[in-house]
C-alpha cells in the first residue's frame, strides 16, 4: 500500500524535510509515497532527494540498494474548497494540469492586479483521485457531481462506518504527518512562527492520536482492515501508479509569430547573417565551430530557445540598447553571432561545451543582464508579451538558517524584546556567535529548537531575474502563484532545481548597475565615445595601466579589495589577464592565488604533475581557475565523461555540497588510480577542485564581465569626473558613496555639494575636474518635491534667492530644511550659517535659540546626517579633533611598501569603506577590512583574537579608532589590527 507525506513544504504544519520524510516512510515499510503538501512546491525536493539515494550508491561503486529498488514517488497536494479540506491525486496529464490551474487560481484569488487569462476560479480538478478529509466534505464533492472518497483514519472510525454504511467509498493510506512527540511539538512550533504569534497562544492542528505508526500497525487498524477500504486504497494507488508525471524533457515555447515554422532552418539563416557580419574574413575554425554548434542545437531540439532569448532582447532594444550576455551562454559562437553576447567566443577560447552537450540533460539556460534601471520594464513586456497565462518568474526557496531560526523560536517562546536585542549583538556577523546565548539555561529550549528547525523551508522569495515562458498555458507544466513583494508579476512555486529538472528552460533577465554607468557616461560623451568601444578600451594603454596598478574602485567587477591587490601583485592590466583574475579570486581559493602570482612573475618555478596539467591550464600557470577547469581535469585524469564532470561542478556550488562531496571525491580518486596517474597529481588536483565550493565561474561569464570591466576601466582612466557621477547616482560597485568621492578627490578631482541652482537628480560631472552631488543624495527631501523643482528651474531659469525658490515650488517644509542642511541653499548663506537662513524666512532667529555656530564641523555632522557624506571634513578627522588621539594617518600604511621598514605601530582614526568577513581552517572568524581617512586607503586584516576581543566585526560606515602595526604581504603594504 502507500502513504501521504506532508513535507515541511507545507508551511506552519509539516515537520519534516524530504530526506527525513523518504526515510520515514521506508522506515515504516512503504514503498510507494504521495507528496500530500498544501501545494506541489515540495515535490521537486522529495524527487531530487529520491534520485540522490541511488546516485550515492551509484558513486560508490556499489549496487542499488535493495531497501529503495521499486520505491517510487508520486505526486499529489491538499487544497480547501467551500470550508473542506481535500486532496487530489492526479492520474492523467489533464489531472495534473487541473490540479496546477486549481492551485494557481487560489493563489491568484487575492491579486486582482495579476489576471491571469483562462485561469478561472478555483474548482475541484479532474482527472485526479479526489480523498475529501471529512463526510460532509465528500457530501459536497457529490452534490456538484464529482467523484471522491472519503481519507479514512482511526481517529475518524465513526465516520467511516457512517460512509462505508451509505455506499460511499472510503480510502484510508497513512498520512505521515509526525512521528513522535518531538515531531508534535515541532508542527506546534512551525504554527507559531508562521502565524507570528507565541507557543502558547497556539493550538495544532493535530494530535497525539495522528502520530505515524509502522504499516504492519497500520493495515491491523479500522478502517484500513475493513476489505472494501482495502480494495478502494489498492485501487486508488493502481490509478496513481498508472499514471507518471513528464519529467526531464525540455520544454520548449517557439519565439512569437514564429509558431510552426523551420525553426532550425531559421537560426542557421540569421546565424549565418551574424557570422558574416562580426568576422568579416571568417576563417575555417570560425566556421567549423558555427556548423559544430548548429548541429548540436538541432540535434537537441535547442533553436527555438535561442530564438526566443533573441525575440525577447530585440523587442527590448528600444528601451536598453545595451546588454551583457554572460554565464555559460557565452561561450557559443551562435549567441554570438545572434547579438546575445559580447566576446568572441574563438578568440577566446570559450568552451561550448560548458553549455551544450548531447549528454546534457537538464536544460541550459542563458543570462542576459540589462541596466540595472531597465530590467523590471523587460521582465514586464516578457509578461506582457507572451501572456501572463505563459510566463511566470522562477520562486527562490529560503531555509532556515542558525541565527533567522534561533530568533524565530525565541519570539514564538516570548521571550521580551530586550532579550532579542541581546541576541543581535550576539550574533551579529557571526556564525559561531550563537555559543554565547547558551550561557543562558533558560534558553536551553530555545536553542534545542533552533538547531532542529534550521534547513527546514521557510519562505518564498523571487530569482533575481529568472522567466520561464512556456508553449501553452502555464498550469500544463506547473503551478505558479503571486510573487512576494514584487508587484505584476508571478513566480513558480519550485526554485531554479525544481524547474530546471522538471524540464523548463528559464532565461535569466539581470540588473546590471555598471550597464547603466557605461549607458549614461556614454550619453553625455556623445560622438567621443569610441566606434568600438570594447575593443578601442582592451587595446587602449592608458586603460590597461589603470587595471594594472589596481586603481580600479568604481570599475565593474574588480574594485574589491582582493581584487585590486591582485592585479598590483602581478601587475599585468591585459584582457585576458583580467578574465583570469576575476574567476580566480574566491572565497577558498587563496592558497593557489599566492601560488599563480609566484609562477606568473617567474619567481616559482611550475613543473607540471601531468601532462594534463600543462595541455589544459597553461595560461594560468597549473591553477584551476574557471569551472571548465574542474571538467576538464576530472574527463582527463579520472577518464568520466562530460556529464558526470558537470555533474560534480554543479554540486559544488550547492548548500549542500560538504554532504555529498566526499562521494565524488572517492570517485575521482578510484578513476585517478584505474588511470594510474601519480597520487601527488591526484592530492593536487582535488584540493585546487575543492576551492570551487560556495561559489565560482566559468570562462565566458568571466571574459563577458571583463568586456565591461574595460569599458568602465576607459571611462574612468579618460574621463574620471564623468565615471565617479556615473558610478554614484546608479548606486553601482562594493564601496558607499563617500568612499568614491574620496578616490575622485585621490584622482585631484574637486567634490562640488549639492546646490538648487547647480545640481541635478543625478550626480554630474562639471568638466573634466569636478563632480558636483546630486539631489538625490538628500535623504528626507521628497523626490517628487525635488524634480518638481528641477523641473520650475528648467522652465524658468535659476532661483535668484531662497525667498524666490519657495515662492515657486511647493516645497514641504520637510523637504525645504533637508536641502538647507545638506548644504543645497549655500549659495544664499554668505556665513555659512545654514540654521540661521531657515529661520530667516520664518521671522528672524527666536530669542533665547543660538544659532549654530558657522564652522566646518557642524556642517560635516550636518551633511552625515542628510547624505551619508562629507564634503569639507573627513569623517575621521571629525572623529580625530573631536574625541582626540590617533596622531598618525592611514597613508602612513603605505610608508611600509615606499622604503619604510614595516613594523611599525600606528593609531588612526579612520572610516570603515570596505569590509569581507573570512573563516580559517579552524573555523574562526576573520576580516579583511579597508580603512579610509583623508589622507587614503588603508588595506588591514583583522585576526581571530583581535575580532574575539571587539566582541563585534567591523563594519561598512564605521567611523573608528585603529591600532595596528604595518606589514608586507607579497611586498603590498597592509595594516595588521592590534
Amino acid at each position: 500500500m502507500f502513504a501521504l507525506g506532508v513535507s515541511d513544504f507545507s508551511v506552519g504544519e509539516g515537520v519534516y524535510p524530504a530526506r527525513q520524510l523518504l526515510r520515514l516512510a521506508r522506515a515504516l515499510g512503504y514503498r510507494d509515497l504521495v507528496c500530500w503538501d498544501r501545494g506541489v512546491a515540495g515535490y521537486p525536493k522529495l524527487r531530487a532527494e529520491l534520485a540522490w539515494i541511488h546516485q550515492a550508491r551509484e558513486l560508490e561503486g556499489l549496487p542499488p540498494d535493495p531497501d529503495w529498488v521499486g520505491f517510487r514517488l508520486h505526486l499529489g497536494a491538499r487544497f480547501a474548497w467551500r470550508g473542506h479540506g481535500y486532496g487530489a491525486l492526479p492520474v492523467s496529464d489533464a489531472g495534473y494540469a487541473a490540479l496546477n490551474r486549481l492551485l494557481s487560481a487560489q493563489a491568484h484569488r487575492e491579486r486582482p492586479d495579476l489576471v491571469i487569462p483562462g485561469l478561472g476560479e478555483p474548482e475541484p480538478p479532474g482527472g485526479c483521485v479526489l480523498l475529501a478529509e471529512d463526510l460532509a466534505g465528500l457530501d459536497a464533492l457529490l452534490r456538484e457531481g464529482l467523484y471522491g472518497a472519503l481519507l479514512g483514519h482511526p481517529r475518524r472510525a465513526r465516520e467511516a462506518r457512517k460512509a462505508l454504511g451509505a455506499g460511499l467509498p472510503v480510502a484510508a493510506p497513512q498520512v505521515l504527518r509526525f512521528r513522535t512527540a518531538e515531531g508534535l511539538e515541532m508542527h506546534r512550533l512551525k504554527r507559531a512562527v508562521a502565524a507570528q504569534a507565541t507557543l502558547i497562544r497556539t493550538e495544532a492542528l493535530w494530535d497525539p492520536a495522528e502520530a505515524a505508526v509502522p504499516r504492519g500497525d497500520w493495515e491491523a487498524r479500522f478502517p484500513f482492515c475493513e476489505p472494501a477500504v482495502a480494495k478502494a486504497t489498492a485501487a486508488v494507488l493502481e490509478q496513481v501508479a498508472g499514471w507518471s508525471l513528464h519529467w526531464g524533457g525540455w520544454v520548449l515555447p517557439d519565439p512569437l509569430g514564429r509558431e510552426g515554422a523551420d525553426l532550425d532552418a531559421l537560426l542557421r539563416e540569421r546565424v549565418r547573417a551574424g557570422v558574416a557580419a562580426r568576422f568579416p574574413k571568417a576563417d575555417g575554425a570560425v566556421l567549423a565551430r558555427m556548423e559544430q554548434e548548429l548541429d548540436l542545437i538541432a540535434y537537441k531540439g535547442f533553436a527555438r530557445y535561442f530564438l526566443l532569448v533573441q525575440d525577447i532582447v530585440r523587442a527590448a532594444q528600444g528601451a536598453t540598447p545595451r546588454i551583457c550576455g554572460r554565464g555559460s551562454g557565452a561561450a557559443s559562437l551562435v549567441s554570438y553571432a545572434l547579438g546575445l553576447s559580447n566576446v568572441d567566443p574563438v578568440a577566446t577560447n570559450l568552451m561550448f561545451e560548458r553549455f551544450l552537450t548531447k549528454e546534457r540533460k537538464d536544460p541550459p539556460d542563458m543570462d542576459i543582464d540589462f541596466a540595472w534601471d531597465e530590467r523590471d520594464a523587460v521582465i514586464q513586456s516578457v509578461f506582457a508579451r507572451y501572456g501572463r497565462d505563459r510566463v511566470a518568474m522562477v520562486a527562490n526557496h529560503a531555509f532556515f538558517k542558525p541565527k533567522g531560526a534561533l530568533r524565530a523560536v525565541a519570539q514564538a517562546h516570548g521571550r521580551p524584546d530586550s532579550e532579542l536585542k541581546q541576541l543581535a549583538r550576539f550574533v551579529r556577523g557571526w556564525e559561531g556567535g550563537l555559543d554565547r546565548a547558551a550561557e543562558n539555561p533558560a534558553w536551553d529550549v530555545i536553542l534545542r529548537q533552533a538547531a532542529a528547525l534550521t534547513g527546514h523551508f521557510h519562505q518564498f522569495s523571487v530569482h533575481p531575474g529568472g522567466t520561464v515562458v512556456t508553449p501553452g498555458p502555464f498550469w500544463e507544466h506547473a503551478a505558479f502563484q503571486p510573487a512576494p513583494a514584487k508587484e505584476g508579476v508571478s513566480t513558480t512555486t519550485w526554485d531554479k532545481d525544481g524547474v530546471e529538472n522538471y524540464g523548463l528552460v528559464k532565461i535569466d533577465l539581470l540588473g546590471n548597475r555598471s550597464l547603466a554607468v557605461i549607458r549614461d557616461a556614454y550619453a553625455v560623451l556623445g560622438d567621443r565615445v569610441p566606434g568600438d568601444p570594447g575593443t578601442h578600451a582592451r587595446n587602449d594603454p592608458a586603460t590597461r595601466d589603470l587595471l594594472a596598478r589596481g586603481d580600479s574602485i568604481g570599475v565593474f567587477y574588480v574594485e574589491s579589495p582582493a581584487t585590486r591587490q591582485l592585479q598590483q601583485r602581478v601587475g599585468k592590466g591585459d584582457f585576458e589577464t583580467l578574465v583570469i583574475h576575476s574567476s580566480l579570486i574566491r572565497p577558498a581559493a587563496y592558497r593557489w592565488v599566492d601560488r599563480y602570482v609566484k609562477r606568473s612573475r617567474g619567481e616559482e618555478a611550475w613543473e607540471p604533475g601531468d601532462p594534463v596539467f600543462n595541455e589544459l591550464l597553461s595560461e594560468s600557470f597549473g591553477v584551476l581557475v574557471y569551472q571548465e577547469d574542474v571538467i576538464k581535469v576530472c574527463v582527463a585524469l579520472a577518464g568520466w565523461s562530460h556529464h558526470d564532470a558537470d555533474q560534480l561542478r554543479k554540486l559544488l556550488g550547492k548548500p549542500d555540497c560538504e554532504a555529498k562531496l566526499p562521494l565524488f571525491e572517492a570517485r575521482f580518486r578510484r578513476g585517478c588510480a584505474e588511470r594510474g596517474v601519480r597520487p601527488a597529481t591526484v592530492e593536487e588536483a582535488w584540493d585546487m577542485i575543492r576551492t570551487f565550493t560556495g561559489y565560482s565561474f566559468c570562462k565566458p561569464h568571466s571574459a563577458s564581465y571583463a568586456q565591461v570591466s574595460f569599458e568602465s576601466a576607459w571611462i574612468k582612466a579618460h574621463h574620471p569626473a564623468l565615471f565617479f557621477a556615473s558610478v554614484i547616482t546608479n548606486q553601482g560597485g562594493y564601496y558607499p558613496a563617500i568612499a568614491y568621492l574620496g578616490d575622485a578627490r585621490r584622482h585631484r578631482l574637486v567634490v562640488r555639494g549639492p546646490d538648487a541652482n547647480a545640481s541635478a537628480w543625478a550626480f554630474t560631472a562639471e568638466g573634466e575636474q569636478a563632480v558636483r552631488v546630486g539631489l538625490l543624495q538628500v535623504k528626507g527631501a521628497r523626490e517628487a518635491e525635488v524634480r518638481a523643482l528641477l523641473e520650475e528651474r528648467e522652465r524658468h531659469g535659476p532661483f535668484a534667492d531662497l525667498d524666490d525658490l519657495l515662492g515657486r515650488t511647493a516645497l514641504s517644509v520637510t523637504t525645504a530644511e533637508a536641502l538647507c542642511a545638506a548644504g543645497a541653499f549655500d549659495r544664499w548663506s554668505p556665513d555659512g550659517d545654514r540654521t540661521r537662513l531657515m529661520w530667516a524666512r520664518l521671522g528672524g532667529v527666536p530669542a533665547g535659540v543660538r544659532p549654530r555656530p558657522t564652522d566646518p564641523f557642524d556642517r560635516a555632522d550636518l551633511e552625515m546626517a542628510t547624505m551619508d557624506l562629507t564634503l569639507e571634513l573627513h569623517p575621521a578627522a571629525l572623529a580625530r579633533v573631536r574625541r582626540g588621539g590617533g596622531p598618525d594617518r592611514a597613508a602612513d600604511v603605505a610608508k611600509a611598501g615606499a622604503g619604510e621598514r614595516p613594523g611599525r605601530d600606528l593609531r588612526f582614526w579612520a572610516l570603515v569603506v570596505a569590509d569581507k568577513d573570512v573563516a580559517t581552517e579552524q573555523g574562526q572568524r576573520m576580516q579583511f577590512v579597508t580603512f579610509e581617512d583623508e589622507t587614503g586607503l588603508a588595506e588591514a586584516v583583522a585576526f581571530p583574537p583581535v575580532l574575539k576581543r571587539r566582541q563585534r566585526p567591523f563594519r561598512v560606515g564605521d567611523v573608528v579608532p585603529v591600532r595596528g602595526r604595518t606589514t608586507l604581504q607579497d611586498k603590498l603594504p597592509v595594516l595588521e589590527v592590534l
